[in-house]
């Protein structure tokens, strides 16, 4: 499993709002601020968060974002997906060799089930982590 920048800045970005507890709006700008990023590249992160309805954005001088419901009940999955959709996706459907469309093993593959249950454990775990976990403690436990 391999994440982009994406999924590591949006879900900081996720973590700072519920840090804060939701009941003020943030800005772009203290957004930026606190992780080091440019004010666009959070534009652009949180514009896909919206999207996803992960956060909800108010306009004006009070404005900002908020999350769209209670931290504890985002998932690491959840957030993933709705950043990068592709990040998770079966390996088999990226790796077809010279045939383009499809894997010459397609149907008889001995290596899918490993990635099957790779991905399943992956899933499993990132669905049992919120984003109220991280932004109560500074290092998550094993499962």
């Amino acid at each position: 499993m391999k994440l982009s920048p994406l999924e590591e800045y949006g879900l900081r970005c996720l973590i700072q709002l519920a840090r804060r507890g939701g009941v003020q709006p943030v800005t772009i700008r203290q957004i930026s601020d606190g992780e080091g990023l440019s004010p666009a590249y959070v534009g652009k992160l949180m514009f896909l968060l919206q999207k996803a309805d992960l956060v909800r954005s108010t306009r004006g001088v009070q404005g900002g974002y908020v999350l769209a419901r209670p931290a504890r009940e985002m998932t690491l999955n959840e957030v993933f997906q709705a950043l990068d959709p592709g990040a998770l996706e079966d390996v088999c459907g990226k790796f077809t060799g010279n045939n383009g469309a499809a894997c010459v093993h397609d149907g008889s593959c001995s290596i899918k089930a490993v990635w099957k249950g790779l991905s399943e454990r992956i899933n499993g775990y990132l669905e049992r982590v919120s984003v109220a976990d991280l932004a109560q403690a500074p290092q998550l436990q094993e499962a």
